[in-house]
C-alpha cells in the first residue's frame, strides 16, 4: 500500500516538473536583437537599407555594389532609390540611410549639427578648374584679378575648393570675382566671355573643355595639393550606424570591395552604369578616363587625415566654426566599421 503511494506521489511530482517545463518553453521569448533592430552577427538582421543617390559618374561604386552582387554577396538587402530629392533631407527625417558625396559639404554639414558617421573614403579628385583657350590664364596663380564662374553657391564643393586654392596661392578671395550660375550654365558663361575660368564638378568640367578646346588649369586628381586627398567618402545615417552595426559593416565592406573593381575594371565600369540608366552622359571613353583618374580604394585613416585637412582650412575661410579641434571633430564623426586600414 505505502509502495502504490510513493509511486502515485512520484507521478505527481514528475508531472508538476513537465507542467513547469511546458509552461517556461511557452513564454514570449526576450527580444532578440533581430526584433530590436540591432545586430549582433549571431543573428540575422534583415534590415533593408535606403539607398537615395543621383546621377553621378563618382557614384560609381554604389551602382557597381548593385549590379555586380557585392550587396548580394554581403547579405545586405537594399532598396535603391533614384531620386532627386535633396538627399540630407532623406537623412535627416529617416527615410534614407546612405549619404556619397565630397569631403567639404559633408564637414559643413555635420558642423551644423547633421547627425552622420563617416566610414570610409571612396576616391579622389573629381573637380577642375577650367580657363578660356584665348586668356592669359595657365595656372591657379593667374587667376587674381579674373573672373571666375562657382556653380550653385559660395558653399558648394567647388567654390569651396577654389577658395582653398587661391589663398593656398597667397591670392585674397576679395582679388578674384566669383560667379555664381547654375552649373549647366557655365560653359555658356565661359563661351560669350561673362567668366575667363570657371570650377565645376567630372563629367562637366573635363566634357567642355574638351569639347571647347578650353585648356584645364587644375585637375584634382593630380595636383600635388589635393591628389593625396580623398574627395568623395560614404557616410552613413547615425541611428542606422548604431542600430544596425552589422548590416552596416557589411554594406561598408560591399561598397569598398566595389571601389576596388572600379580601379581595376574603369571603362567596363562606365559602361555598366551607363547601360544600367545610372548615368546619361553616353561618353563611355571619358567617364571610364575619368573613373581610371579618380583611384577608387576604400581606406578609413589617410580618409581621416584629408577630414582634419579640409576641416581645417574651412575653419581657416571662416565657412564654418566648431569648438573643437579638427582632430576632435573627426574622432567623433569617423566610425571604422568596415575594419579598414
Amino acid at each position: 500500500m505505502k509502495t502504490k503511494k510513493i509511486i502515485c506521489l512520484l507521478l505527481v511530482l514528475c508531472m508538476a516538473f513537465s507542467l513547469v517545463g511546458c509552461g517556461e518553453s511557452n513564454q514570449p521569448a526576450p527580444e532578440s536583437n533581430e526584433s530590436a533592430g540591432t545586430d549582433t552577427g549571431s543573428s540575422k538582421d534583415d534590415y533593408v537599407v535606403q539607398m537615395p543617390m543621383q546621377s553621378a559618374i563618382c557614384s560609381a561604386p554604389i551602382f557597381i555594389a548593385m549590379e555586380n552582387g557585392f550587396l548580394d554577396e554581403m547579405g545586405v538587402k537594399f532598396e535603391y532609390i533614384n531620386s532627386e530629392t535633396n538627399i540630407w533631407d532623406l537623412i535627416a527625417s529617416g527615410k534614407a540611410d546612405v549619404s556619397y558625396g565630397l569631403l567639404p559639404t559633408f564637414i559643413q554639414r555635420i558642423a551644423n549639427g547633421f547627425d552622420l558617421s563617416v566610414v570610409a573614403g571612396i576616391h579622389f579628385g573629381c573637380i577642375n578648374v577650367v580657363a578660356a583657350k584665348d586668356s592669359d590664364i595657365y595656372s591657379i596663380a593667374d587667376l587674381k584679378g579674373k573672373t571666375v564662374g562657382i556653380p550653385g553657391s559660395m558653399g558648394s564643393d567647388p567654390a569651396v575648393l577654389l577658395q582653398r586654392l587661391l589663398v593656398a596661392n597667397n591670392i585674397p578671395i576679395n582679388e578674384v570675382d566669383l560667379q555664381v550660375y547654375t552649373n549647366a550654365d557655365l560653359e555658356t558663361a565661359l563661351l560669350e566671355g561673362h567668366v575667363e575660368a570657371f570650377v565645376s564638378w567630372d563629367p562637366y568640367a573635363t566634357a567642355v573643355a574638351r569639347r571647347m578646346d578650353e585648356r584645364i588649369i587644375y585637375n584634382m586628381a593630380i595636383d600635388d595639393m589635393t591628389k593625396d586627398e580623398f574627395c568623395c567618402v560614404l557616410g552613413l545615417r547615425k541611428e542606422f550606424v548604431e542600430e544596425h552595426p552589422e548590416v552596416a559593416k557589411r554594406f561598408t565592406q560591399a561598397v569598398v570591395k566595389a571601389s576596388e573593381w572600379i580601379a581595376e575594371n574603369p571603362y567596363e565600369a562606365a559602361k555598366i552604369i551607363y547601360e544600367k540608366g545610372y548615368v546619361p552622359d553616353p561618353d563611355v571613353d571619358l567617364n571610364g578616363e575619368l573613373l581610371d583618374s579618380y583611384n577608387y580604394t576604400g581606406k578609413y585613416e589617410s580618409a581621416k587625415d584629408s577630414f582634419v585637412k579640409v576641416t581645417k582650412d574651412l575653419m581657416d575661410l571662416e565657412i564654418i566654426s566648431i569648438n573643437v579641434s579638427a582632430e576632435e571633430f573627426a574622432d567623433n564623426v569617423f566610425v571604422n566599421i568596415g575594419e579598414l586600414e
